[in-house]
């Protein structure tokens, strides 16, 4: 892994390497055991690792196991050295043979941790590097360790806690290890932090290419336009040809309607680096903002028949037709959707409640939506107003008004913001059963909430019908 800076030996605790004095009248020392002679040949072996002399640095820690089978130092530091070398089936065996021989040896324990992290197996690097800190906590180079292998198995709030841990012992710790917390800040929405992360990379490496990109990526996030597109344009001064950094050029400028500068930046990638995907589908988003859905559908076709399954574009053309109202090819693209990624939650409601306002294919909607909640609970209010939506259509009104009910409980509960939509739902479901003074309430509600101009025009449509209702 490239991130993985080549590391220094670790340092040896030699016992019974120096001589005693001698006391008046004493027997003198006697023969040099077997024990302390491997211990002189894996010193002497040890200063010759540090020179990178490694050939005779092997030969030394070699002579040493076979004079002291029982040695772990010197399986370590065999370990260590094929480690360094690149030989990772022979580091691996070495370093297991000097835990077989001292299971709380935290340095072989640690080169192991090492190792699995080089190659990917990061749960089991995890285990050995919690492993040695357990024997000694005040080790910031291993909590780092732990932390990049606890980001690439997911975990990433205990990753930014172990390089938290890391940086409180050490501040001066590789750049990397500031770039790898800046991108765990990033991941995790902790966008300030992720700035001060990225900007201590820039400072010591000014053309650190990776973090001015990401941080002109945190800065669009957080609106400021021209901070983004100078990081941007810094980047294409350092690397002309670099690809993202265009992409990324191109993005600020579509999400701000500036959509002659987005189609010429987006041309300008895709001529060189016609492979990737993302000039090309965005470069049909900026057909569609400018009205021309014609093109628009041809890039994104054209994609789909290098990749029928892509999964990015289809779900670009289905919000396409969704927003222009064209419902039966929106239902097409998710059905494909649905059947390409079945167990993604937003997905399968998406095409359940797009069928249940189509008043289409209840029962199979049903089935969408209930899949979804079980899939994705923390969508699951979300989730429960749709399923409300397909039992409106199915006129169970008492299912309906249930779960629209809970759909709203649990938006409380998160404090989260309610949507017109939803409101607007209750209503119609409160209206039906006859219940006029809650229905009146929803829809007031769903005024207030603003959250959808159309939704926000049938809930006034509505309520004013109900005017003489009680």
């Amino acid at each position: 892994m490239k991130f993985l800076p080549k590391c220094a030996p670790a340092a040896v605790l030699l016992f019974g390497l120096l001589c005693q004095p001698v006391i008046s009248g004493a027997a003198e020392k006697g023969p040099i055991t077997s024990k302390e002679r491997a211990t002189a040949l894996i010193q002497e072996g040890l200063n010759h690792l540090i020179l990178e002399q490694n050939q005779k640095a092997e030969q030394l820690f070699l002579q040493a196991k076979s004079i002291d089978p029982y040695s772990e130092q010197a399986y370590n530091f065999l370990g260590l050295l094929y480690l360094q070398d690149g030989l990772n089936e022979k580091a691996e065996d070495m370093l297991k043979r000097a835990i077989a021989i001292e299971p709380m040896y935290p340095e072989a324990l640690r080169n192991l941790g090492k190792l699995y992290l080089r190659q990917d197996r990061f749960a089991e690097a995890t285990s050995f590097l919690k492993r040695t800190l357990t024997m000694d906590q005040s080790q910031p180079y291993t909590w780092y360790l732990l932390g990049m292998s606890q980001y690439f198995s997911g975990q990433i709030d205990d990753a930014i806690q172990s390089y938290e841990t890391a940086f409180s012992m050490e501040p001066n710790l590789p750049v990397e290890a500031h770039y790898n917390l800046g991108v765990a800040y990033h991941e995790t929405s902790r966008y300030l932090d992720a700035v001060r992360s990225y900007e201590e990379v820039v400072r010591q490496e000014p053309e650190h290419i990776n973090a001015l990109n990401n941080l002109g990526l945190v800065y669009s996030i957080l609106g400021e336009r021209d901070k983004a597109i100078s990081l941007f344009n810094q980047v294409l001064k350092i690397d002309s040809k670099n690809v993202k950094a265009r992409i990324n050029l191109g993005n600020v400028f579509l999400s701000t309607k500036d959509l002659v500068e987005a189609e010429k930046i987006y041309r300008s990638a895709i001529s060189l680096d016609n492979s990737d995907i993302s000039p090309r589908l965005n470069l049909g988003v900026v057909y569609y903002e400018k009205g021309d859905f014609a093109k628009a559908r041809l890039e994104w076709d054209t994609l789909l028949k290098e990749n029928p399954e892509n999964v990015r574009v289809l779900s670009v053309m289905g919000s396409a037709y969704l927003e222009r109202r064209e419902y039966d090819k929106a239902i097409g693209v998710f059905k494909k959707m649905a059947q390409l990624m079945p167990e993604n939650g937003s997905v399968a409601n998406t095409l359940g409640y797009l069928l249940a306002d189509q008043n289409r294919e209840l029962v199979f909607a049903r089935e969408l939506i209930e899949r979804a909640i079980e899939l994705d609970k923390p969508n699951r209010a979300t989730y429960y107003d749709s399923l409300a939506w397909v039992h409106f259509r199915k006129g169970d009104l008492k299912k309906a008004l249930q779960y629209q009910d809970r759909a709203l409980k649990i938006f409380r509960l998160s404090h989260e913001p309610i949507s017109s939509e939803v409101h607007y739902h209750m209503g119609q479901i409160q209206e039906k059963l006859k219940n006029y003074p809650q229905a009146r309430e929803a829809y007031e509600l769903a005024i207030k909430s603003n959250t959808d101009s159309e939704m926000v025009k049938m809930a006034s449509e509505s309520l004013s019908l109900l005017k003489d209702k009680k």
